[in-house]
């Protein structure tokens, strides 16, 4: 364990990485089991996107959430529940500062703050190999739903490939990789000419599955038009990339059982 301050020298890290949170000023920071904490960070992820591809009102998972997940055991994610301001040099956190931001000066509260929001130094290999497999899933995507505004037709993976490295384009570990199609898009374009091919769809869902419904519509297209009828329904046009058109009405028909209606506007 860590545990005796000693701002005279830095600590050996014996093989763990540095977990931190900064919040109104203070900074928090933990020792971390870089492999378990890579598997918890990865079983996060699972959730939320499960969550979100099931119409969940909300996403984001709770500190108690956490702690109730059999599959995450924080005992083993974190090397103990010591709080540091400044773990390299032995300097803990001060009750006061930890109840001030979190309302809590229980480590292990604490460390499920860290594990769900805060910046994780990752492992050299781990990073490699995450920056691999969000760049692929990307460029999937981008070669599914982008042409050539030039000549109509898709752009090969391997040109994509080239233009994102052309560019220098940096991926962001922890965000999916749908999330960062349109940002590599824009970077991409001094490259390659490149358009999302987009189509436009009015969707009208009833009334007992508009909660759900509207998430599951707000997660993959950008809603342009929006009303709420007299019944509680609620009526609506959306743009969206072209290949996520059928994975949307899939999941609004399952959702639905069928009852919602979709018309392709423009394509």
């Amino acid at each position: 364990m860590i545990d005796r301050p000693t701002d005279r020298g830095r600590i050996d890290l014996g093989g763990y990485i540095v977990g931190k949170i900064e919040k109104s000023g203070r900074r928090f920071e933990m020792l971390m089991d870089p492999e378990k904490a890579w598997e918890a960070k990865k079983l996060i992820r699972e959730e939320i996107d499960k969550r979100l591809k099931a119409g969940a009102e909300k996403s984001r998972l709770t500190i108690d959430d956490i702690l109730d997940n059999n599959k995450i055991d924080l005992e083993l994610i974190f090397e103990s529940f010591t709080v540091f301001e400044d773990l390299r040099r032995g300097k803990k956190a001060t009750d006061g500062d930890m109840e001030a931001v979190f309302d809590t000066s229980e480590g292990m509260r604490i460390a499920g703050h860290i594990l769900i929001e805060g910046e994780i130094h990752w492992t050299k290999t781990q990073r490699e190999e995450e920056k691999s497999k969000k760049l692929k899933q990307i460029i999937t995507i981008i070669s599914k739903n982008a042409i050539n505004p030039q000549n109509k037709k898709p752009h090969p993976y391997q040109r994509i490939e080239k233009a994102i490295e052309e560019a220098k384009v940096k991926i962001d570990l922890m965000r999916g990789a749908e999330e960062q199609v349109d940002d590599v898009v824009k970077s991409i374009r001094a490259i390659i000419p490149i358009r999302m091919e987009q189509v436009e769809i009015a969707i009208k869902i009833p009334s007992a599955f508009t909660a759900k419904g509207y998430n599951i519509v707000a997660q993959l297209a950008q809603i342009k038009k929006e009303e709420w009828q007299s019944d509680g329904s609620w009526v609506s046009v959306v743009s969206l990339p072209a290949g996520f058109q059928m994975e949307l009405i899939d999941k609004l028909n399952k959702l639905t059982h069928g009852r919602v209606q979709t018309k392709l506007l423009k394509s």
